[in-house]
Order: structure tokens, then sequence, then C-alpha cells
């Protein structure tokens, strides 16, 4: 679920002076190219994966704490395996009991919360040909993951919406694996949902994380198919048509742009062309029951 974190520790001084006697790290610092010269600040160091990062006013740490587990635990650097929450809370413990961190010292600014979903497809073909849009507008990112599999990202102010190729990635031939994630940039985002430090990071945290997760993939626009179902009116098609492209959302006004949505969710209802983004969705909320280690009837 939990990936990519950032957070910043708001007892800088302290951390800096116990992380600099802590012999886990080293850190590098820039130079003068003139002077030759060593500057103080930043100072940057890794543990296993994670960044850690000193100014004179600030002190961060970001990374996957997903592969962070991982590492510490053996099974290698990669996170397209699950990470429950359990798992989760064990690497924050771990990593706040080795940095000597204060939980409540810290402010989360950035999380990605998602999930690997096996598929019984090719991953590309789901995002190319069924996943279309988010809340009726185009991806702002498609690109091909560092030739390993293509994704579409879909940005907001505070947060984005990713899908991407998880088994492509890893180059993992015999697997079919689609992550879905929600990639949160805001600490203001996060305070809505109640997630301000790392001691807040917990059930009801991941509960709420889990709500907007579901919210936002319910704005995610996905087809069986491209082609427009069979048996249809000519006006019909042309409703289809015009729905898929993302062009035509936005050439029309906010009463039209609600109308039309209206009848496009009845028309694939009707002809029965929701079932890739129901199952999907269905497959999502089994995997968060799994990873929290509940019954449906504890998640309702």
């Amino acid at each position: 679920m939990i990936d990519n974190i950032k957070f910043s520790l708001t007892d800088r001084e302290r951390f800096e002076t116990d992380i600099e006697n802590n012999d886990l790290i080293s850190f590098k610092s820039s130079f003068d190219r003139i002077t030759g010269e060593a500057n103080d600040y930043p100072k940057i160091g890794k543990y296993h994966n994670l960044e850690i990062r000193i100014t004179p006013t600030t002190a961060s740490i970001k990374g996957s704490i997903h592969k962070y587990y991982n590492l510490i635990t053996g099974a290698g650097n990669q996170n397209h395996n699950d990470f429950s929450f359990t798992q989760c809370e064990f690497a924050i413990n771990h990593l706040c009991e080795k940095l000597q961190i204060n939980k409540e010292e810290t402010k989360i600014t950035n999380l990605e919360f998602g999930f690997n979903i096996t598929v019984n497809k090719s991953p590309k073909l789901l995002i190319d040909k069924h996943i279309l849009m988010y809340d009726l507008k185009d991806h702002n990112s498609k690109h091909n993951y560092r030739g390993k599999g293509s994704y579409k990202e879909f940005e907001k102010s505070d947060y984005s919406f990713k899908v991407y190729d998880k088994s492509k990635q890893y180059l993992l031939i015999d697997k079919n694996i689609l992550r879905m994630e929600l990639k949160i940039i805001s600490s203001r985002y996060l305070k809505s949902m109640g997630i301000i430090n790392l001691n807040q990071l917990g059930y009801y945290a991941f509960k709420s994380l889990f709500g907007a997760f579901l919210n936002h993939f319910n704005k995610i626009m996905i087809v069986d198919s491209l082609k427009a179902p069979d048996g249809v009116r000519d006006d019909q098609m042309i409703l289809f048509k015009n729905c898929i492209n993302p062009n035509h959302w936005n050439s029309i006004e906010t009463i039209e742009k609600k109308e039309t949505r209206k009848e496009f969710i009845k028309l694939i209802r009707k002809y029965n062309q929701n079932k890739v983004h129901a199952s999907l969705r269905d497959d999502i909320i089994k995997k968060y029951y799994l990873l929290m280690d509940l019954k449906s009837s504890q998640c309702a």
C-alpha cells in the first residue's frame, strides 16, 4: 500500500547531532569548485535506499518504505510484491529505532498509497486501451517508464493518480502486475485526513487513505472496448465515440457535461461494458482487506 514517503524532522538539531554520532550513515557535502573548500551543507546520506538530507534549517528523509522493508528482511531492492499494514508498521518502527527518530517530531509532506494488482491481461493493454481519463480529463503524462513499460499520470495540484505496468518495470515476464497509486504531494491534503506525523500513520490513517484512493479510482474512466457496443442506435454510437475522446469533454459546458456523463454511464451499464472497471475495483478492495488482515464486514 504505502510506497514512497517523505517527512521532515522538526527536531533537526537533535537529529543531526545523533545521526552524526551514528556509524550507520556516511554523509556527503558539496564543495566550492574554485577554492576546493567543502561546504557544511547540505549533508546528504543514505540508509539502505532512503535519502537523508540535512540543511542549516531542515532535515528530511525520503524514499520507498516498501523497498526499505524488503531490503532489511532480505527480499531485495524491489517493490513489486505485496506490502501489508503490519509490514509497513514494522518498517517505520525499525527505521525510527535505528535512526533515533521521534515519530511525534516529524511532519509527513509526501506519500504514495496504492496497490499492485495481478490482472489477466497485459497491463500495457489495460493502460493504452481501457484506462482513458480521470474526472473526464486526459492524462498529463504518458511516459515510457525508463524503457520498461508505459504509464499514465493524472496530475492535480495536491495529488496525482498513477497507473503503470509494474511487471514490465521489473521484467517479470511470467506476471501481469498493474500498479494503481494515489501520489499525495501536499501536507495540506494529508492533514485533511488527520495525517501529520509518523505517529499518526496507523490503522485509521490507512482507512482514510483507502477511502481517498477509492474515491479517486471511481473517477477513472475505464471501458471494456474502444468500440461502441453492438446493437446501439446511431445516436448512441456517436455518444460513445464522443465520450471516450477527452477533447470532447473540453469542448462542452458544465451542465451539458453532467448530462452527457449520466447518459454515457447509463449506456455502458445497459450493454454491460463496465466489467473491467468493476473487476479492478473488486480486486483492489479484496487486496485492501488482505493487506489490512481484515474481513469485509470490518471495512464497511
